[in-house]
């Protein structure tokens, strides 16, 4: 496994990672009223965000740099991009 890819696959895995702790956030805000863990949900939340914009950002110059149309870098892209729509569309949940 070359470099490139060892790093790719340790993206990916912190990808998941977050994705589901934006779940638990998700879940976790709905079921409380405090307003201290909702703040600190919130700012949890936000950071994920960056991070994952982060992580983005990384995986398109990976993509950009590698020939192949079906690649590591491009699953990566996929994730990201994915999990950050869904971020975005629980974003409103904040907001309520």
């Amino acid at each position: 496994m070359y470099r490139s890819e060892s790093l790719i696959n340790d993206l990916l895995m912190e990808v998941d990672s977050l994705s589901n702790r934006v779940t638990n956030i998700m879940q976790a805000y709905c079921n409380t009223s405090h307003i201290g863990l909702r703040e600190r949900l919130f700012h949890e939340n936000k950071s994920i965000y960056q991070r994952l914009n982060e992580i983005l950002s990384i995986a398109k110059i990976f993509k950009i740099k590698n020939d192949s149309q079906i690649s590591f870098s491009s699953l990566l892209v996929e994730r990201c991009e994915r999990i950050i729509i869904k971020t975005r569309k629980e974003k409103n949940l904040f907001f309520h």
